[in-house]
């Protein structure tokens, strides 16, 4: 990814951050970045292409964040994985959650959306499937599906009911 492009995808994070991502516009994102609008044309032709890049990036950061787990023991690793997932402690956090909802939602009618959101989910499951194997768990394939259904549940309930008690 050129330096261009990565510009690009932190400047798409802020604005997803602000706005949403029904109200996102190629604009806005040039509002919130050093490129401007026709370089965001240039190397993207809309604003869901863009999109799908993003989600793109989002998993190469997503990996490399799995990747840099180094804990001593596989339970610490599982501990690191959980905060990963569910530590969202600022805002500007609970806002990109939003936006990413709100592409999700995207998904049941629009192919490209539901393969990135795949893939996001896929190398989840992976991580903790492979570190609750570490742990000598039984099925760890189910419970690491059981696990992830659940964060995923927890942040949708917060982000719906406004209610992030159980999470802190």
């Amino acid at each position: 990814m050129s330096d261009s492009e990565e510009e690009i995808m932190n400047s798409t994070y802020i604005a997803l951050c602000k706005h949403g991502y029904a109200d996102l516009t190629i604009e806005k994102i040039a509002d919130e970045s050093e490129k401007g609008k026709s370089n965001i044309y240039y190397h993207f032709d809309d604003k869901k292409a863009l999109i799908l890049d993003f989600l793109d990036f989002m998993k190469d950061n997503l990996e490399e964040e799995f990747e840099s787990l180094n804990s001593s023991s596989p339970e610490e690793n599982f501990d690191e994985l959980l905060d990963m997932m569910l530590g969202v402690e600022d805002e500007e956090m609970w806002d990109f959650h939003r936006a990413l909802m709100e592409i999700q939602g995207r998904a049941q009618y629009d192919e490209d959306f539901e393969q990135k959101f795949r893939e996001l989910d896929e190398i989840v499951l992976e991580k903790f499937t492979e570190t609750l194997r570490e742990m000598n768990v039984e099925r760890p394939e189910d419970q690491a599906e059981l696990i992830v259904s659940t964060v995923q549940g927890a942040l949708t309930r917060k982000l719906t009911l406004e209610n992030s008690e159980g999470l802190k």
